[in-house]
């Protein structure tokens, strides 16, 4: 596993041995719910998440291929640029990456690797939903809802309408309208826009693997 170098300050583990230490970076980093991965200047993966492992098992924009991580189609270009100027240029950038169907927004920054003053590429992946399936049961444990009203969360934070809840549930839309009315006041916000910002100011947890 690739070892970064730390500040020293009160930060720093305090009693906690290095290799402690490191299994515990690495335990923090698997509850990130965002895919957060360390790449050489040609892509070389040095350490994934489970959550950027999961994406890229998926492959969807990008993938792995004999321990580099490239990407699909016309975007392979952008991606390679911006992985070099983070880890060579030290350059900081956000990209969006596509392969037509699958969009991904990912955001690129240098980092120092040890004392021998190199560096790496950190990728940090854009979260596919507003919150994550953990987040969302937080939240509603959190403002006491109800499972309809949880479901009907969950739905809205998919971009369904009223009428496609509806639907799915087998209620009515007036049920369904009630329902989001509950959820909009337990939370105490006055819209759906707010409610859905509500939502995505939940920490990106994920569940333990």
């Amino acid at each position: 596993m690739l070892s970064f170098q730390t500040p020293d300050s009160e930060f720093g583990g305090i009693g906690i041995d290095p290799s402690t230490m490191s299994q515990l970076l690495v335990a923090l980093m698997d509850r990130i719910e965002c895919g957060v991965m360390a790449c050489g200047p040609a892509g070389e993966l040095y350490h994934a998440n489970v959550a950027a492992q999961r994406e890229l098992s998926d492959a969807r924009v990008l993938r792995l291929s004999s321990g580099h991580v490239g990407c699909a189609g016309g975007c392979r270009e952008t991606w390679t640029s911006a992985l070099h100027g983070a880890a060579v240029r030290l350059r900081s950038s956000l990209i969006s990456l596509s392969d037509g169907q699958q969009r991904l927004m990912v955001a690129l920054m240098p980092v120092r690797i040890g004392d021998a003053g190199a560096s790496a590429a950190v990728a940090m992946m854009g979260r596919r939903t507003v919150c994550s399936p953990l987040g969302l049961e937080m939240l509603a444990n959190t403002h006491g809802l109800t499972c309809a009203e949880r479901r009907v969360l969950s739905a809205l934070i998919a971009n369904c309408s009223a009428r496609e809840i509806a639907q799915s549930h087998g209620v009515t839309v007036s049920t369904v309208r009630t329902q989001i009315q509950a959820v909009r006041d337990k939370l105490g916000v006055r819209s759906i826009d707010a409610l859905l910002l509500r939502a995505a100011e939940v920490p990106p947890v994920t569940a333990r693997h």
